[in-house]
């Protein structure tokens, strides 16, 4: 999933997810990609979908940091999550057009939650 719709007035979606939102992260060089330029990291999302706690997933994070991309020169996002076990739980058909919003949890350091209104 890419962020790149929502409440972006102002932000450089390009740089703002991984120098701001997941900056604490342990971002390392993907070398199983062949690509220079792309890192990853691992995060702990807990996942809230119409108020019902679906637990906490260990999801990983990829970003693009080269920008002589045509994605970089169209000012879209390259930072990216990748679902792994969580996707059965947010690829559902009721779950498109409603609103995601991710912010970090106040009481458990390091942990981002993800909730679907």
């Amino acid at each position: 999933m890419l962020f790149k719709k929502g409440a972006m007035e102002g932000i450089d979606q390009r740089h703002y997810f991984r120098d701001q939102v997941f900056n604490e992260l342990d971002w390392r060089l993907d070398t199983t990609s062949g690509t220079l330029g792309k890192e990853q990291a691992e995060a702990q999302f807990q996942l809230v979908i119409r108020d019902i706690n679906y637990g906490i997933h260990d999801l990983r994070l990829s970003h693009d940091s080269r920008t002589d991309t045509r994605t970089y020169e169209q000012r879209n996002s390259m930072t990216r999550v990748h679902w792994g076990s969580a996707k059965p739980i947010i690829a559902r058909e009721d779950l498109l057009g409603r609103t995601l919003t991710m912010y970090r949890n106040e009481l458990y350091h390091g942990v981002f939650v993800i909730e679907i209104d």
